[in-house]
């Protein structure tokens, strides 16, 4: 209860904050979708990454399996193959430019995304990617961070959203919480990265679980929107569902744009697919806006489909995410580095 009460003291202060800078929702009458140039578009990219542990064995956790003892003989120079390819994939979803925002599931700390935002090439003398994570009460030490570019977005404040309910046995990610001002605008946005718990234990035991953190989430957004209601507010992340279901439909409340609500779930109609189970591709990988990213149009959604991101599938027909490892065996495929992702990463970039 006291970390719920001080949670919520914290988003009503950050919120206010917004409240305070956040540009008019108006467009002006010499601006227009079609002249917007990339320094008032934001671009925010959500990526699981699929186990991006660093070898280290934590005695707290149990990550045995990622070390080099382990069953998946995780050494240093995986890890660093891992995370250049990682970076290649950031440094080019973006297109022409790299994403301002990149928000990671599956990641094992601050070590890890320290090591892919700072020894891979990835910032450079243009780019100044800093990181965001928490410690997560998953007992694998895995969790959610956040990159983001610091030239381009002032970070204002951020927290984990504890969405857990240890009396009931769910000890589940974090949601990680951020709030950024654009440098060139002074646009104030409100990440939340999210990692829903999967239907490991069964689509429908596990239900109730993502419908209390959808619920969470929901209050969250609430709290933002009453105190303005053009918070700019963006989820992202491995929702672990698809966009029909209920927790993201009836309780988080995010539909469409044809639809009215508050939340708008950008990927809800997509055609182009994030992840691919037993052959068939859907897409549980989801960006949702509110209302406010829209004040000078729809905010658009894409999945990075780069074709060295996909190879073949020996089971199904077509091809599937090209993943580190295939089981407990790694990954070598053509150039001896190993996979990506059992995911494909999703974007959005947001006129400003």
């Amino acid at each position: 209860m006291k970390k719920h009460i001080v949670y919520l003291l914290s988003i009503a202060c950050l919120a206010l904050s917004a409240c305070k800078s956040q540009r008019p929702t108006t467009l002006n009458q010499s601006q227009n979708s079609s002249t917007l140039t990339a320094h008032d578009t934001l671009v925010i990219m959500s990526y699981n990454v699929e186990n991006f542990f660093d070898p280290e064995d934590d005695p707290t956790r149990f990550d045995d399996d990622f070390t080099p003892e382990g069953v998946y003989h995780w050494t240093l120079p995986r890890m660093m193959n891992k995370a250049r390819r990682l970076a290649r994939v950031i440094t080019s979803a973006g297109g022409r430019v790299r994403p301002d925002i990149v928000g990671l599931c599956e990641v094992e700390g601050l070590q890890a995304t320290n090591v892919l935002a700072n020894e891979t090439g990835l910032s450079n003398k243009y780019v100044a990617y800093k990181s965001i994570a928490y410690p997560t009460p998953d007992g694998r030490g895995i969790g959610v961070a956040i990159l983001y570019d610091a030239q381009r977005v002032e970070l204002i404040g951020s927290y984990p959203i504890f969405v857990s309910k240890p009396d009931s046995g769910l000890h589940t990610r974090d949601v990680l919480y951020a709030k950024f001002r654009l440098r060139t605008t002074s646009d104030t946005v409100h990440v939340m990265m999210n990692h829903w718990p999967s239907k490991y234990s069964g689509a429908k035991e596990s239900v109730w679980k993502r419908n209390h953190v959808a619920a969470r989430v929901r209050h969250s957004c609430d709290s933002l929107l009453s105190i303005n209601r053009n918070a700019q507010i963006v989820l992202l992340g491995d929702f672990n569902d698809t966009a029909d279901c209920e927790a993201i439909t009836d309780i988080l409340g995010a539909r469409t744009l044809t639809n009215v609500g508050h939340l708008l779930n950008l990927s809800a109609d997509t055609q182009d697919f994030s992840y691919r189970y037993k052959g068939r591709w859907q897409t549980i990988d989801h960006i949702i806006v509110s209302q406010g990213t829209c004040h000078v149009s729809r905010p658009k959604f894409s999945v990075f489909r780069a074709p060295y991101l996909l190879e073949d599938d020996d089971l199904y027909p077509g091809q599937k995410p090209k993943r580190t490892y295939i089981g407990r065996r790694y990954n070598y495929s053509v150039d001896n580095l190993g996979g990506y992702s059992d995911h494909l990463p999703v974007l959005v970039k947001i006129p400003m």
